[in-house]
C-alpha cells in the first residue's frame, strides 16, 4: 500500500493517520499547531510544551514521517537515560508496524532490529549508522552521526541539580553540532520543559518555541517570551487552559494546588525567570497564625491579610503574620497527631522537632523548635514530655543517619512518660532543599499550613522558612524547616480534601449517625407501651412471636 501524497507532504495528515491507528483518537489543535511548528519551523530550534502536551508522540509520529519520505535517513534519539531513549524509538517500531502504507518499512528477518536501534527494510544506503538509534545524553555519543538528532528530555531533575550537573550536560549538548551530519536536510531537535530557574535550556544556542498549556499574561514579558503565535493569536484570557481538549480549568487548577504556583510557572506556564517572590517562595503572610488547642480545631478557617499580629516578624520586605480571617464556631477532633523528630549529632545542629495535627484538608503545627543536647537524657525527656502534652497518636523519627540508635534510645524513656506509645522511622531522599522547597510552597500558597502562634514566633524559625531556596545550602542552619517538611510530607496525600466538601461529609455523617440511632432496637424497646412484655425484645432473635415483631415494625415505620 502506497503512502498517501497528502500524507507525504504534510505531517499533520500523517499524525492523524498515525492517531488514528494507534487507538489516540484525533489530535487536538495544540498537537497539530505542534506539529506544523516541527514541519516548518526553524532548522534547529527548542521545542518547549506543558507536561502532558504529548510533544514527545508527536515528535515519535514526527521521525516516523522522515522515514516514509526519505528511508535512507538517519535518526539519533537523545534523552537523559538511554531507557528513555529506548522508550521513544520503540514508539517509533509500533507506529511503523501499526500504519498500513508504512509496511514497506518494517524491519525483515535479515534486518538489523533491536530495542537499542533498527534499519528499514527500504533501506538502500549501507552504513554503520541505523535508520534510528537510541541513546542517553551522558553515553558515548562521541563519534555517533546521524541526519536528524531529536532531543527528548535531555534535562531532568537527576542531571541538573547543582550548577556542576548543568555545566557537564551543557558540555554534552555542544556535542550535537559535531553529531549532525552536514546536509541540507538535517537538523537537531531540541524537546523539554524547564526543570529548574537555572535550566540548560535558556543557556543553548538554538531558538525556543513555547507552547504552553495555560494562555500567558500580556503584561508580563517573561510569559509571552517565544511563545508560538498560535497560541499568541488566539487572545485567551490568562491563565485559562491552552487544550481544554487534554486539560480540562479544573485539571490545571488541581496541578496547581499541589505543587505550587513556582513549579507551575515552570511546567506549564514556561516561565523560568527569577523574581523576589520566586527566589524566596516561602511567604509568611501565607501563614494562618492561632492559638490552637491540643484536642480541637475549627472546622473551618478562613485566610486573609487583614488582621497582622502584633509579634515581630523576620520575613522579607514587609512580610507579616496574620489572624485568620473568620473561624468557624464549631469545633472538631483532629483524625492524627505526629511528633516528628530530625535528630543531631554533637555538633552544631539542633534536634527539630514539630508536633503537627491532621483535620479537614487543614495541617496544624502546634509546636516547632530546636533542642540542644544531640541523644542526651534531657534532650530525649523533653520529646517524650512534648508527645505527652499534645497527646500524640505516634512519634517519627527520621532515621538517615545513626542506624536507629537515637530511635532506641527514645522507646524507653517515651514508654515511661506516655506509657505505649509507637516510635517509628521514616526517610527522606533527594535534593533537601528542593523537596523542602515542593512540599512546602504548594500548602501554604492555598493556605492550608495552621501554625500556633507559639510555634512561629523565634526568629530562627521565621527566618528558615523565609530565606529557603530551591539551592544548594541555600541555609546554613535548616533543622526546624526540614522537619516542617516532613510533616507536611506525612499527609500529601490527604491534601486533596477540601475543607468545604469534609463539612459536607460530617454533617452527612452526623445525619446518619442520628438516623441509625432513631432506628436501634433500644430505642424503640423504650417507647413500647408498658402491656407489652418488659422483657428485652431483639427484632432480629427467631425466637420473638409474631406479634412483638409487628409491634417493632409499626413504631420503625
Amino acid at each position: 500500500m502506497q503512502a498517501p501524497q497528502e500524507v507525504r507532504e504534510d505531517f499533520r495528515n500523517h499524525l492523524f493517520m498515525c492517531m488514528r491507528h494507534l487507538g489516540l483518537g484525533e489530535p487536538s489543535p495544540l498537537q497539530y499547531a505542534i506539529a506544523e511548528t516541527i514541519q516548518n519551523g526553524d532548522r534547529d530550534f527548542q521545542l518547549q510544551a506543558g507536561r502532558g502536551a504529548g510533544k514527545s508522540t508527536v515528535v515519535a509520529m514526527y521521525a516516523s514521517w522522515l522515514l516514509l519520505n526519505d528511508p535512507n535517513c538517519t535518526i539519533l534519539v537523545l534523552s537523559a537515560t538511554q531507557d528513555k531513549s529506548i522508550k521513544f524509538i520503540s514508539q517509533v517500531r509500533r507506529i511503523i508496524d501499526l500504519v498500513p502504507y508504512m509496511a514497506n518499512l518494517v524491519p525483515g528477518p535479515q534486518t538489523k532490529d533491536s530495542a537499542f536501534g533498527f534499519n528499514v527494510l527500504n533501506r538502500t544506503r549501507e552504513g554503520q549508522d541505523l535508520s534510528v538509534t537510541a541513546k542517553g545524553i551522558t553515553g558515548q555519543i562521541t563519534g555517533a552521526h546521524a541526519d536528524y538528532v531529536l532531543c527528548d528530555d535531555v534535562e531532568i531533575e537527576k542531571n541538573s541539580d547543582t550548577p556542576q550537573a548543568r555545566n557537564k550536560l551543557i558540555e554534552r549538548c555542544a556535542e550535537l553540532e559535531q553529531i549532525r551530519n552536514p546536509v541540507p536536510h538535517g537538523r537537531i531537535v531540541l524537546l523539554g520543559t524547564y526543570q529548574s530557574t537555572d535550566s540548560i535550556y535558556l543557556r543553548l544556542p538554538y531558538k525556543i518555541i513555547k507552547f504552553p498549556a495555560v494562555f500567558p499574561d500580556p503584561e508580563i514579558e517573561s510569559q509571552v517570551a517565544f511563545v508560538a503565535p498560535y497560541i499568541l493569536d488566539q487572545d485567551g484570557v490568562p491563565g485559562t487552559s491552552v487544550d481544554p481538549q487534554r486539560f480540562s480549568q479544573t485539571v490545571l487548577d488541581e496541578r496547581m494546588a499541589k505543587i505550587g504556583p513556582r513549579q507551575f510557572a515552570l511546567h506549564y506556564l514556561l516561565d523560568p525567570t527569577l523574581s523576589d517572590s520566586s527566589r524566596y517562595p516561602l511567604r509568611l503572610d501565607d501563614l494562618i497564625v492561632m492559638d490552637v488547642s491540643p484536642d480541637l480545631f475549627p472546622e473551618k478557617v478562613v485566610w486573609g491579610k487583614v488582621s497582622p499580629l502584633n509579634i515581630p516578624t523576620y520575613g522579607i520586605n514587609g512580610d507579616l503574620l496574620y489572624k485568620p480571617q473568620w473561624v468557624s464556631e464549631k469545633f472538631v477532633p483532629y483524625l492524627e497527631t505526629i511528633l516528628f523528630v530530625d535528630p543531631s549529632g554533637r555538633g552544631a545542629d539542633e534536634t527539630a522537632i514539630c508536633v503537627a495535627s491532621f483535620v479537614n484538608g487543614y495541617i496544624v503545627i502546634h509546636s516547632l523548635e530546636g533542642l540542644d543536647g544531640g541523644y542526651s537524657d534531657v534532650t530525649l525527656l523533653q520529646i517524650a514530655k512534648l508527645a505527652y502534652r499534645y497527646k500524640a497518636n505516634r512519634i517519627l523519627v527520621e532515621s538517615n543517619y545513626g542506624d536507629g540508635m537515637f530511635t532506641n534510645l527514645l522507646r524507653p524513656i517515651v514508654a515511661k512518660v506516655c506509657g505505649r506509645m509507637a516510635v517509628d522511622e521514616f526517610r527522606v531522599s533527594g535534593s533537601k532543599e528542593k523537596r523542602i522547597v515542593d512540599t512546602l510552597e504548594p500548602v501554604m500558597s492555598q493556605h492550608r499550613l495552621i501554625m500556633s502562634t507559639s510555634a512561629i514566633t523565634a526568629k530562627a524559625t521565621q527566618t528558615q522558612i523565609t530565606r529557603m531556596q530551591d539551592r544548594k545550602g541555600a541555609l546554613k542552619h535548616d533543622d526546624r524547616i526540614d522537619v516542617l517538611a516532613s510533616a507536611v510530607k506525612n499527609w500529601s496525600d490527604e491534601m486533596v480534601i477540601n475543607p468545604d466538601t469534609q463539612i459536607e461529609r460530617n454533617v452527612k455523617k452526623a445525619h446518619a449517625d442520628v438516623v441509625k440511632q432513631w432506628l436501634s432496637n433500644d430505642r424503640i424497646m423504650g417507647l413500647l407501651p408498658s402491656h407489652v412484655s418488659g422483657a428485652i425484645l431483639n427484632r432480629d432473635n427467631p425466637n420473638n412471636s409474631t406479634q412483638q415483631r409487628s409491634i417493632i415494625d409499626r413504631f420503625r415505620s
